[in-house]
């Protein structure tokens, strides 16, 4: 019943789909669609070869969110010959660290509960918050005011932010080392990497794994610039590049301490998906309940209520108001640290017509389901060779 069926598909390769000749709409002229016969998808090491595909005129959309891509295709863009346009939406791409706050799930021996007790402990994340010199990994990813620094939590974009909700601990190494002394981590041997002073672990140095996914490039540029603002402070931080695959393994089983991540639309449209907010589910990312009950932390029922209560209702003054309280309550608690926030940005090919002006870059959902595909046309003298041509779809039993 769809505008396009599959008529080849190989693994981590392609997908080509052709124009389905029964397919039941038709235009205000009564010219049956889709217009396009054939629709082509490939599979890309990464969102950053998809950007260049589109730059380079052999694909018609992009979905940018890899800053490190942004100025080549503002550039681009702005060349008469582009292929291309590209426009903006809010500030609703957020970079953040991730703590894995689960007391037992994971937890495989005393230097794993060692980390799961520094993560619960909100000096140690202020601490890290204070390391953290979120302007200046914004400037070295693209310089100008097009990202800035971030508290975290709700996206400054979104329609419920306030930002008198917010608290901000700022980049200050001196009151990171300061907490990190009252926790009572020192630097016994001089060797610029601070111990545990107590415990189980005693003399052992504070090493955290960060992990980084192979997918969103710049999770890795966050990353690897933490690693040196956290070991300024003492903090020695290994750095793990993995596939999304093997991140969901990874968070599933809760054998994590630290995640550099790109947001997902639940801090910019709260009601789209509320359980992302709060720990209401076992499977809550950040703290996952394994085989033994879990073990909130005060601030987290509190989120929990708001988010609650804010399911509950259809008030949106109300709503409004409850998403200050969590917003306060998120970044008082830095449940996650914030690195810098953006604009996600929508590329597409000039030669695709029929895609509304305003079209949202990134709100509700990606551009594929914001416009009518099958509504698409390219004028003949702008069409690329298709690539199985008078092929038809054939239905076996």
């Amino acid at each position: 019943m769809g505008p396009w069926v599959i008529t080849e598909y190989k693994t981590d390769e392609l997908m080509i789909m052709r124009r389905n000749p029964y397919y039941w709409k038709v235009d205000e002229d009564g010219n049956q669609l889709p217009y396009m016969d054939e629709v082509q998808y490939r599979k890309g090491p990464s969102g950053i070869g998809r950007d260049l595909c589109t730059i380079a005129g052999d694909c018609d959309h992009m979905n940018l969110e890899n800053p490190s891509t942004f100025v080549e295709a503002m550039t681009k863009a702005q060349d008469p010959t582009a292929k291309f346009n590209v426009s903006w939406g809010p500030e609703l791409l957020g970079y953040y660290l991730s703590f894995n706050y689960s007391v037992d799930l994971g937890v495989k021996d005393d230097r794993d509960k060692a980390v799961r007790e520094l993560l619960r402990d909100l000096r140690f994340r202020q601490a890290l918050s204070y390391a953290t010199d979120r302007d200046g990994i914004a400037q070295s990813i693209m310089k100008g005011p097009f990202l800035r620094g971030w508290a975290g939590g709700l996206y400054p974009g979104a329609p419920d932010f306030d930002k008198s909700s917010v608290v901000y601990y700022p980049y200050d190494p001196e009151s990171a080392k300061i907490l990190l002394a009252e926790i009572g981590l020192k630097d016994t041997n001089n060797d610029g990497v601070l111990e545990w002073t107590t415990g189980p672990m005693a003399g052992q140095p504070v090493v955290l794994q960060m992990l980084a996914s192979q997918d969103a490039k710049e999770t890795q540029s966050v990353a690897e610039a933490l690693v040196n603002q956290f070991g300024a402070v003492g903090i020695k931080i290994n750095m793990k590049v993995i596939d999304s695959q093997t991140l969901t393994d990874t968070r599933a089983s809760g054998t994590w301490d630290i995640s550099a991540d790109r947001g997902g639309q639940e801090f910019a449209l709260p009601f789209t998906n509320p359980t992302g907010l709060a720990p209401l589910t076992k499977n809550f990312t950040w703290h996952r309940e394994g085989n033994q009950p879990r073990q909130m932390m005060d601030f987290e029922k509190s989120l929990v209520d708001i988010v609650n209560q804010y399911r509950a209702t259809f008030d949106a003054a109300g709503r409004k108001d409850l998403m200050m309280k969590y917003n306060n309550i998120f970044t008082q608690n830095v449940y996650n640290l914030g690195v810098f926030v953006g604009r996600y940005g929508l590329g597409t090919a000039k030669r695709v017509k029929n895609i509304a002006d305003g079209t949202p870059v990134f709100m509700y959902t990606w551009v594929e389901e914001a416009i009518l595909l099958d509504t698409l046309w390219t004028p003949a003298d702008q069409q690329l060779p298709q690539n199985r041509p008078e092929t038809l779809a054939v239905y076996q039993k």
